[in-house]
């Protein structure tokens, strides 16, 4: 079977993006340059209708694939969990379980659903439905084909459990259902954060009937969830992702009824259609963007910090896999600089892959604080000689963790020539595939990439991306996939933080990749919003946006 790759599974959605493009410009591309169809005239939202001002189409509509924010948004707004997250408190809380119970060794979780709940084309949740669902979680790589799912971003499956079903390090022996209502999760090994991790919305339910072995995009080209909206189909010249209230959600009724989740890639951009009235929320606002909002008296809401942006190095390029030449990278970049420059205030610089919030910076671990004396001298002691360093950075696009890419690209790359590398860079639109021309170019020497934490544990992010083998690093240390495995069930709090921290030492001193920004975003209102959902972890639901009081 062969591997589908992240456009591929656009088109089996029908989101298929623009063509490639590719450029070997020695300068990043000014940020303002404007698509054709990004300066075509939308209507202006209908009475009763929304539009969010996303920043991407989602790589696929299947949870169990969900890698990127874009994703999860709209997963989280169609398919439910079997958790959820109390928006105040941040702890778990009952969504398509009503109760559970852990047993007194962490190895048996039961949960107990909620009846008289309907799939969007009519079928009952059941206990039998959610086992369907997680066996399937558990055989991805199976569904696409013997390890062609790791050569992407790691998947939320293997990075909780430790790998697929059948993998000798996969923890989760058996689920099964009990009765109608009853489903029996039994590890070998406790995870200790498995209900916090179950909030994701890859581990979202959908119908038996998209869960197909022998087509398993159906899902994504027809999501059929529990949640308070479901996907319906557009008009060929209508832009966005349409949803609209499921008539026999089992909650309460969103008091927004429609709401059109529309793709627009510059930041300047959305402010643009912000100002005119064709969007209602402008996500993912820019420092450079912040002074017309604060002028024009939106309402800027805010979201705690809990994402990372780094600098990946590909450990089998001949040069980069000298730790010289990586440390050299690493003192190049002033980090303070960066952040004060072109980040929203409140983002800190980053000398670590998980947020201060979490509590599990290693006071042991190298710093690399910005030497450029130091850098240039480790670079010529290493015997580098010039030869030009691909480096992927993606363009026309906004993330969480990287707000402005061109940009950010532009500072680091002054840094590193400064330093004396010779940089050949490679910029890639997001929505033609920027993740998938990393993983794929062996000869890619260094990228811009960052994560999102999906549940408030540091395994979030190191287990994620250090515990499970990936293409984008060609990093495996075994001493720290070991230590992340005993964090991963060790119950008590501060020997699970030691257990991080000296994780969190070895990846340092190994460094397959250079932390740069915990970077803080936010969102501003149109006037026909009053209130919306905000959430560290992305935890957003449209069912819960305020609309503005007519007058």
């Amino acid at each position: 079977m062969t591997y589908l790759s992240r456009r591929q599974l656009l088109e089996a959605a029908g989101l298929g993006g623009v063509a490639l493009t590719l450029t070997a410009a020695t300068e990043a591309p000014d940020p303002e340059d404007t698509d054709p169809a990004e300066t075509e005239e939308p209507p202006t939202p209908a009475e009763g209708a929304l539009t969010i001002g996303a920043i991407s189409t989602p790589g696929s509509l299947d949870p169990a694939l969900a890698v990127d924010t874009e994703t999860e948004r709209i997963c989280r707004q169609i398919f439910q969990t079997l958790v959820g997250i109390d928006a105040d408190t941040g702890s778990v809380t009952p969504l398509l379980a009503r109760e559970w119970e852990v047993s007194e060794d962490e190895l048996t979780y039961t949960f107990r659903l909620r009846r008289n709940v309907t799939f969007h084309d009519g079928e009952d949740l059941t206990a039998d439905v959610v086992v369907a669902n997680i066996q399937r979680w558990g055989q991805l790589d199976y569904l696409y084909g013997y390890g062609n799912v790791a050569r992407s971003t790691p998947l939320a499956f293997p990075a909780v459990f430790g790998g697929f079903f059948g993998d000798e390090t996969c923890v989760l022996e058996d689920v099964e259902a009990e009765g109608d209502y009853t489903v029996v999760l039994t590890l070998s090994e406790p995870v200790v954060f498995l209900l916090q991790a179950l909030t994701q919305p890859a581990f979202a339910i959908a119908s038996t009937s998209v869960l197909s072995d022998a087509d398993p995009e159906l899902v994504s080209r027809s999501p059929q969830g529990t949640g308070p909206y479901r996907l319906v189909e557009t008009e060929p010249d209508e832009q966005g992702l349409r949803l609209e209230a499921f008539e026999d959600y089992w909650g309460a009724a969103p008091a927004v009824g429609s709401v059109t989740v529309r793709p627009i890639a510059r930041s300047f951009d959305r402010l643009r259609e912000l100002t005119r009235g064709r969007i209602d929320v402008y996500d993912h606002i820019t420092a450079d963007n912040l002074r017309p909002l604060v002028q024009a008296g939106r309402i800027i809401l805010q979201r705690d910090p809990f994402s990372v942006l780094y600098l990946g190095f590909n450990l089998e390029h001949p040069i980069m896999g000298d730790h010289e030449i990586r440390e050299a990278a690493a003192r190049a970049i002033h980090r303070p600089s960066l952040v004060e420059d072109l980040f929203l205030e409140g983002t800190s610089a980053a000398y670590h892959f998980t947020p201060p919030s979490l509590g599990v910076e290693s006071e042991e671990a190298p710093r690399y604080e910005h030497n450029m004396e130091e850098a240039q001298e480790l670079l010529a002691d290493s015997g580098y000689d010039g030869e030009p360093l691909p480096f992927y950075y993606p363009m026309a696009t906004t993330r969480s963790w990287l707000p402005r890419p061109e940009a950010v690209y532009a500072a680091v790359a002054r840094n590193l020539t400064e330093a004396g590398f010779v940089l050949q860079p490679r910029p890639v639109k997001w929505d033609d595939g920027y993740v998938d021309e990393l993983m794929a170019d062996d000869d890619r020497a260094m990228h811009l990439l960052g994560r999102n934490g999906g549940y408030r544990s540091a395994h979030s992010f190191l287990g994620s991306l250090f515990s499970v083998p990936s293409r984008e690093f060609h990093y495996v240390n075994d001493d720290v996939v070991e230590l992340l495995a005993e964090a991963r069930a060790e119950a008590d709090d501060e020997e699970r933080t030691a257990l991080y921290a000296e994780a969190a030492t070895l990846i340092a001193e190994d460094l397959p990749a250079v932390p740069l920004a915990f970077p803080i975003s936010g969102l501003a209102l149109g006037s026909r919003v009053a209130d919306y959902p905000m959430s560290p972890v992305l935890n957003e639901p449209f069912a819960e946006i305020v609309p503005a009081q007519e007058t």
